[in-house]
């Protein structure tokens, strides 16, 4: 135990040696706010009433109902009334990673959000209608969400259904595709992420480009399923995929070096394409696109944070 500086003059006094003796050993609660006590009982699970089985191995994580009920109208309606739950909530849905760092904001009032963590507890904070930290999720994206990052995130709402941010996403890689599709996340996005880019208007980039970057995707698609990086493998994986890619405006010396060469299209469809670019046709008899993208090249300069601001405009509440 510490002494101060006037009790280790007067020690060796018996009786007031006796004294300092008999004073109450420190509790965990002295000398801490409010903020930190909270911390302290959540996470060393003092006096805990209810148990959350999260994700699907069911990670037991105990809470107190009169915390969340105080910062959540689902929780408090969850807990309270003649339909209250009882016994532990299971919540298969939710991972420990997402809901460990919201249920310290419900206490503390205090997170630390990453790229990573971000869009899983801002769909926790939805879910639970905790409109406080579902700002501080959107004012972390207006500030974070950049080219580096884009597909990750886009990948992330798309999971977790939140088409805002999808929008948002899309945006900044409209803007700077050519860093984007060049990236490791690129080539690891699923089909449905990668159709959202490849079939947009806003893709500022040559069609030559666009049309390397679903190889380059196709042939780790062809990696990921353990098939060989054949043309015809490269054209199943990528289904419907294919058909976003806008061959008719590519420019003839591109598509009889290269795409011809690939062995990704039919001859009848190679045929095709050939007379509508050597202008011998003005129409397709195949169903690819002739439309020209109108995207513009290069990033145009503080346009992120704008884009979060424009996927979310109109919107009267986070709940939408």
């Amino acid at each position: 135990m510490a002494y101060s500086a006037k009790q280790q003059t007067l020690r060796g006094s018996p009786l007031v040696d006796g004294v300092i003796n008999s004073l109450p050993t420190r509790d965990w609660q002295t000398g801490k706010s409010l903020t930190e006590s909270l911390n302290h009982i959540l996470t060393n699970e003092v006096g805990s009433d209810v148990t959350f089985l999260v994700g699907t191995n069911g990670k037991k994580i105990p809470a107190h109902k009169l915390i969340l009920t105080s910062r959540s109208p689902v929780f408090f309606a969850m807990f309270n009334g003649p339909m209250a739950e009882t016994g532990d909530v299971k919540l298969p849905d939710i991972t420990e990673q997402a809901f460990t760092p919201f249920l310290t904001y419900m206490y503390t009032d205090q997170i630390a959000l990453t790229v990573q963590t971000v869009v899983p507890v801002f769909n926790v904070a939805r879910k639970y209608c905790v409109d406080v930290l579902v700002t501080v999720c959107y004012n972390f994206l207006q500030t974070n969400l950049s080219p580096a990052n884009a597909c990750f995130l886009l990948e992330q709402s798309h999971a977790y259904t939140e088409d805002q941010l999808m929008a948002a996403c899309l945006k900044v890689i409209g803007e700077s595709p050519e860093k984007i599709i060049k990236s490791e996340s690129f080539v690891d996005l699923c089909p449905s992420c990668l159709t959202c880019i490849t079939r947009s208007d806003e893709l500022g980039m040559d069609e030559s480009h666009v049309y390397k970057a679903v190889m380059n995707w196709a042939e780790k698609e062809c990696i990921r399923k353990k098939i060989k990086k054949t043309g015809a493998n490269k054209r199943v994986v990528l289904g419907n995929i294919l058909y976003t890619i806008r061959f008719p405006i590519m420019s003839q010396d591109f598509f009889l070096d290269k795409v011809c060469t690939d062995k990704i299209l039919t001859s009848d469809e190679i045929v095709d394409i050939l007379m509508f670019i050597r202008k011998k046709s003005t129409a397709l008899v195949t169903s690819f696109n002739t439309g020209c993208r109108r995207g513009k090249h290069g990033h145009h300069g503080g346009t992120y944070g704008a884009n979060m601001s424009r996927a979310f405009r109109g919107k009267t509440s986070f709940y939408e």
